[in-house]
């Protein structure tokens, strides 16, 4: 059984635009989820307004990630996470998650992520 890490967004943006970086890797070693707010980020682009290229990512983000939703655990991780780290809303939730879920956490911004306790970063 594969074990499940969290994928924050700059991953998943990166393989839509370039068919390349670290996805296909973690496809291959790990379970991945996403945040509900990753979610609705990934759709809110412009480019989505065309409705079969959204249909593409729907089905691709369904195929590949569970979403799971920013419940009331996360949204308290998230804000200790704001308190003592000063920290945007996005990157807490994402941090927040990945504590009160106790998952790694996939990223190419590991800076943003440093030093927030209990974030413990993929290796890939």
């Amino acid at each position: 059984m594969k074990k499940t890490i969290l994928v924050d967004i700059g991953i998943i943006v990166e393989y839509l635009k370039t068919g390349k970086g670290l996805l296909p890797k973690a496809y291959e070693a790990y379970k991945m989820q996403i945040i509900s707010s990753t979610y609705v980020e990934l759709l809110s682009s412009q480019t989505f307004q065309n409705p079969e290229l959204e249909k593409e990512v729907l089905d691709f983000l369904h195929k590949y990630f569970e979403v799971i939703p920013v419940d009331e655990k996360i949204a308290q991780s998230a804000a200790k996470v704001i308190r003592e780290n000063e920290k945007t809303l996005a990157v807490s939730l994402l941090a927040g998650a990945a504590v009160a879920n106790s998952l790694e956490l996939l990223t190419d911004d590991k800076k943003e992520f440093e030093g927030i306790e209990g974030v413990t970063l993929v290796q890939l």
